[in-house]
């Protein structure tokens, strides 16, 4: 339900099962994490949803910070946390246009890994040299610039493999199946820092202005 519509909030459904603190739902809304996106929180049937991941069987499991009042066949109310997911889209979408003008000013770098929550998102790229704080500068006033353009934001599932998702602004494209916004005016502006992620390893952190 996240894929279809990443604006919903709350949903009912069924709990299909139960071991300890976590949950297995008919459906659900509660984003797992993945692609370096932090899982969902929020409440089903009013209790305090912690974490949302993937079991290994790939199934969407919702751990409660306390055991279930329910049981499994139980009709159940999620909601998600809007707010936090709403801030995650926000930097969500940022960091995919930070990281296409950070590639244009210092040349194509290999991403190696990112975590995305509600407070920022943090990519780390090899690269054997200290990444420039100018040039850096010169990253966060371009994507600025693109995002008070208020372009739409579009995405799509692959014709032939539905779980494997695009998105796309302007001229920008990419893979990717977590959650976004539908336009770059919900963003706000944005701050770029840089940290170091180790020998030949450079990471950028990317929040929002307000924060």
């Amino acid at each position: 339900m996240y894929s279809e519509n990443p604006y919903k909030q709350s949903f009912e459904t069924v709990v299909e099962k139960i071991e300890g603190n976590n949950v297995w739902l008919d459906q659900t809304c509660f984003y797992p994490e993945s692609g370096g996106q932090a899982g969902d929180t929020g409440a089903l049937n009013g209790q305090r949803v912690v974490d949302t991941q993937f079991d290994p069987e790939k199934n969407i499991v919702h751990t409660l910070e306390s055991t279930p009042a329910f049981k499994v066949g139980d009709k159940a109310e999620g909601r998600i946390d809007w707010e936090r997911r709403y801030r995650i889209m926000r930097i969500h979408a940022a960091s995919h246009i930070m990281e296409h003008f950070l590639f244009e000013v210092f040349g194509p770098l290999k991403l190696t890994g990112s975590y995305l929550h509600e407070r920022h998102d943090k990519s780390t790229y090899e690269s054997e040299e200290r990444l420039d704080s100018e040039k850096l500068a010169e990253v966060e006033r371009k994507a600025n610039d693109l995002i008070t353009q208020n372009l739409p934001i579009e995405t799509w599932p692959d014709e032939d493999r539905p779980y494997f998702r695009y998105w796309k602004c302007g001229e920008i494209q990419m893979p990717c199946g977590g959650t976004h916004l539908k336009n770059t005016s919900e963003i706000g502006l944005i701050k770029l820092k840089r940290e170091t992620g180790g020998r030949g390893r450079e990471k950028v952190v990317t929040s929002l202005a307000n924060s």
